[in-house]
């Protein structure tokens, strides 16, 4: 008997053992541990789709706007010789300060302005692409102007047109602290979907940035390469042509942040394995039962000449089907509802305030019903966000389906130990 047509025998035996067992139970068993396995890689497919987007979303606005791959501190001429370099996507500097910041209405909110020297800063497509403008636009090219983030114009009270000052000002020795010449026009707000940037940045020229800061020893300067995980070679470099320049990461810059990401990662993956483990244990335990079932077939197929070694094959080829299938079907549904996500929530919101629209009706008067707000997963009142942003990575959905099947095949593998011990003449003498 060739390898080809073992194979096809047993699986034919498997599938005629495995099609009904005692009473159908065998059946629902198959079923239930196959929809565990499916829709334990769904829901961790969709979480992690979910999180990466966040976390995507977080990271390139962080890099983008506020950190840069490498910040370097020096006087300006060692940074203009430093920004001749070529190994780099971007350079522009800039100077910084924090600053009260007074609007309309007196109203008053902290602020990180940074002064950019425009004609880099403008070369900069990943941050200019990062500040979407809601209203006016990116001029700065007149002294005296200012751009501001989404959420601090609206605290403030401030469109475009309107002026602000700065009454208080951080700074060196020759900074005015408490300067009467401050009020800026404000041309430009932007959004970048990140609440901490959106509500404390804001913007202005190096020429006014000059005026307001004074004479400043030490400026920035902002770095973006090519390949962001060059960040030590470059900074190595630096330190050997610049030792007076000043060199931090954006791994040491934003230490925080990175290290709170990695830990959520870390308790899903942790999730993971608990979900697959609790599937594993059904699965095995449901194999163990099914083989005490069958033990008068198991006994009849081995009296017949068959092998130990192909009977515990019979039944690991099940379970082998069911991690297949269960982690198969869980990897498509999960790819397109993560795909979908928004989609899925506008229905889920739309179907929820369609049944409380009707039950509100019945039970409130009109006015208490338009005093109530509709039903939202990610309100916009709570959630600083638009969308929910998604971000499927090829590589953790292979993972997650693989280690589904993997789970169920090695619970199958262990509970078919169990045939090696069975004694197929005691088993036929009772019966």
């Amino acid at each position: 008997m060739t390898m080809k047509t073992k194979f096809a025998t047993m699986r034919w035996i498997s599938k005629r053992l495995n099609r009904t067992g005692t009473g159908g139970r065998e059946a629902v068993i198959n079923l239930l541990s196959m929809l565990g396995i499916a829709f334990g890689v769904i829901a961790l497919i969709v979480i992690l789709a979910v999180m990466s987007g966040f976390q995507s979303g977080f990271i390139n606005t962080l890099m983008e706007v506020s950190s840069g791959h490498i910040r370097l501190s020096g006087n300006y001429d060692e940074l203009k010789r430093a920004g001749e370099k070529t190994n780099k996507k971007s350079f522009f500097m800039f100077m910084e300060s924090q600053a009260l910041i007074q609007g309309a209405y007196n109203r008053q909110s902290g602020t990180l302005v940074r002064a950019v020297e425009l004609e880099d800063f403008l070369k900069d497509e990943g941050l200019i692409h990062q500040l979407n403008f809601v209203e006016g636009a990116l001029q700065l090219e007149q002294k005296g102007t200012i751009i501001l983030g989404y959420e601090l114009a609206k605290r403030l009270a401030v469109k475009v047109g309107n002026t602000v000052s700065l009454p208080v000002l951080a700074g060196s020795a020759s900074t005015d602290v408490f300067s009467d010449d401050t009020t800026l026009i404000v041309t430009g707000i932007f959004k970048t979907g990140f609440l901490a940037v959106d509500s404390s940045y804001s913007f202005v020229s190096f020429e006014t940035g000059k005026k307001l800061f004074g004479a400043v020893e030490k400026i920035n300067a902002f770095v973006k390469l090519t390949k962001e995980h060059n960040d030590y070679a470059y900074i190595a470099e630096m330190k050997n042509d610049f030792p007076e320049i000043e060199c931090e990461s954006w791994r040491s810059y934003n230490h925080a942040f990175f290290g709170a990401l990695r830990v959520e990662k870390n308790v899903m993956m942790m999730l993971m394995v608990l979900i697959f483990l609790v599937v594993a244990v059904n699965i095995y335990n449901g194999m163990r039962r099914t083989i005490y079932e069958r033990r008068e077939d198991i006994a009849v197929l081995a009296s017949l000449g068959m092998q130990k070694n192909d009977l515990c094959f019979l039944f690991f080829f099940n379970g082998f089907k069911i991690g297949l299938v269960g982690a198969v079907s869980g990897l498509l549904i999960g790819l397109l509802m993560a795909k979908n996500i928004n989609e899925i929530f506008t229905f889920v919101e739309n179907v929820v305030n369609f049944f409380v629209s009707l039950i509100t009706h019945i039970i409130y008067s009109p006015e208490q019903i338009h005093a109530m707000d509709d039903f939202s997963i990610f309100s916009r009142r709570v959630f600083y966000m638009d969308s929910v942003p998604t971000v499927i990575t090829f590589f953790e959905c292979c993972y997650i389906a693989l280690f589904g099947l993997v789970s169920s095949s090695i619970a199958a593998l262990v509970a078919t130990k169990k045939i090696l011990n069975l004694k197929p003449q005691e088993i036929l003498r009772h019966e």
